[in-house]
């Protein structure tokens, strides 16, 4: 007999089989599509603007804040994302961050001061990176159950697509057409995120009718069900736009209440401290190594080395979370210790061939800590705290950009030095690997004060 659970998306609770279920990994195609073209803005930083950056003298503070306030404002779209799937749907949330993301790319191709950037790539991008990118983590848990991580490594492993297509690309563009003209073009290109909006489509419309299906909801895109606080049984179009607003603060407050826990603290900080730490190495890469010498080509070809394992990395990685020997702890803590490794040795490296070495391994770090990054929660927290955990952790991370990511521009300027700024990176990094040396003992201590809290409140009744 078919494993048969209950799942509830768009407001329709519904039964649905696993085979049912696997069927959607179709709509995972248009997935991957925007997370390839996600993480062409986002994570080719420093192949975009290295050049227009490095002639305009800007120092390396600003080049930080302008990176750290696009991830600090993708981080910030975390917390309120859950409530604001829930009043408009996953398409029509996807589709506005698809314009904002275009309207990034575009209007960057026009600015003459880093200062303009901190709108058009910072603000625009930031807020549309983080929509299109969050909901695609958030996506996978309520689509898939027992093919979660075949369909969480298909997501994870192109989500580094425009890390492995996206530096030879825009190096080419910029070689052609330029910097006005490639953006222009990656504009256009981007685009088509909003194609992938369309295609998140209801779970209902891909399962048969069942008599357990709510009757009288004729709506596709009502409401997604996540077990926050908000009141479905109210339409959005009778609510006043005021107390949308503050049913939308409400519970993003409530769902901050996950960090109580000692495990949810461990998974925030660890990713604060993993995400500034590689992502602000990887936006640096260009710079450091076109300061060395290297051509911006050479440059991009390290990067899309790094992208290349880091997506054979996932595939690999996110297989095999499907098994039951599968320890999330320990790839967590390898995943890091190579990161770290890694970061040290790229400033000792002066060999093009031995820098492209070091990056691929490094890559491979990343695809192990990418690969869990969204299912840790989902092992650790359970399925019912993944969106409340998702969007304490990227407010977490959020302060971290704000923190760790500006300060490491101050130590360059400073400095004078990528070698000390790289290697700052990489403490941060070995600072989530501690962290989660701590795992264990979360655990033991969560559990023991349940324990506490349930004989405290047998008590409380008891005297009552």
């Amino acid at each position: 007999m078919e494993d048969e659970k209950d799942l509830s998306v768009n407001g329709v609770t519904q039964r649905k089989t696993d085979n049912n279920r696997e069927e959607e990994i179709n709509g995972g195609e248009e997935e991957e599509e925007e997370e390839v073209l996600v993480d062409t803005v986002g994570q080719c930083f420093g192949i975009i603007f290295s050049t227009l950056l490095l002639e305009l003298e800007a120092p390396s503070a600003m080049t930080a804040w302008i990176f750290n306030m696009f991830g600090f404002l993708w981080c910030m779209t975390g917390p309120p994302l859950g409530p604001l799937v829930a009043e408009f749907g996953w398409r029509r949330v996807t589709f506005v961050g698809s314009i904002m993301l275009t309207l990034s790319t575009v209007t960057s191709a026009f600015v003459t001061s880093p200062w303009e950037l901190f709108f058009t790539y910072s603000a625009l991008g930031g807020i549309g990176c983080g929509i299109i990118s969050n909901i695609s983590y958030m996506i996978v848990p309520y689509y898939f159950s027992k093919r979660r991580g075949l369909a969480n490594g298909i997501i994870m492993s192109w989500d580094c697509g425009g890390q492995l297509l996206g530096p030879l690309l825009i190096q080419y563009l910029q070689t052609v057409y330029g910097f006005t003209g490639s953006n222009l073009i990656l504009g256009g290109v981007v685009l088509h995120c909003c194609v992938g909006a369309m295609v998140f489509h209801p779970v209902k419309w891909h399962t048969k009718k069942s008599k357990r299906e709510v009757a009288n909801i004729s709506k596709d895109d009502k409401v997604c069900e996540y077990g926050s606080n908000l009141n479905q049984n109210c339409s959005s179009s009778c609510i006043s736009r005021w107390m949308m607003m503050t049913r939308l603060a409400r519970s993003t407050l409530a769902d901050l209440r996950v960090l109580r826990s000692a495990r949810a603290v461990i998974i925030a900080l660890g990713a604060t401290f993993m995400f500034n730490g590689y992502l602000n190495f990887l936006a640096f890469v260009p710079f450091s190594m076109q300061l060395s010498g290297f051509t911006l080509q050479e440059a991009a070809w390290c990067v899309s080395v790094s992208g290349m394992c880091n997506m054979l990395t996932r595939i690999v990685v996110s297989t095999l979370t499907d098994t039951y020997y599968f320890n999330f702890r320990l790839c967590y803590l390898t995943g890091s210790f190579t990161i770290a490794a890694t970061m040290i040795m790229f400033v000792t490296v002066r060999e093009q061939v031995w820098l492209a070495v070091v990056m691929g391994v490094w890559g491979c770090g990343v695809g192990a800590f990418m690969s869990i990054f969204n299912l840790v929660m989902v092992h650790y927290m359970g399925l019912d705290n993944f969106m409340p955990m998702l969007g304490a952790t990227m407010l977490c991370i959020a302060g971290g950009y704000l923190t760790i990511g500006p300060c490491v521009g101050y130590i360059r300027d400073a400095s004078g030095s990528y070698l000390i700024t790289i290697w700052v990176l990489a403490f941060t990094v070995i600072i989530s690997f501690f962290l989660w040396l701590f795992m264990p003992a979360a655990v033991a201590y969560d559990k023991r004060k349940s324990a506490e809290n349930e004989v405290n409140n047998k008590y409380n009744i008891s005297v009552i």
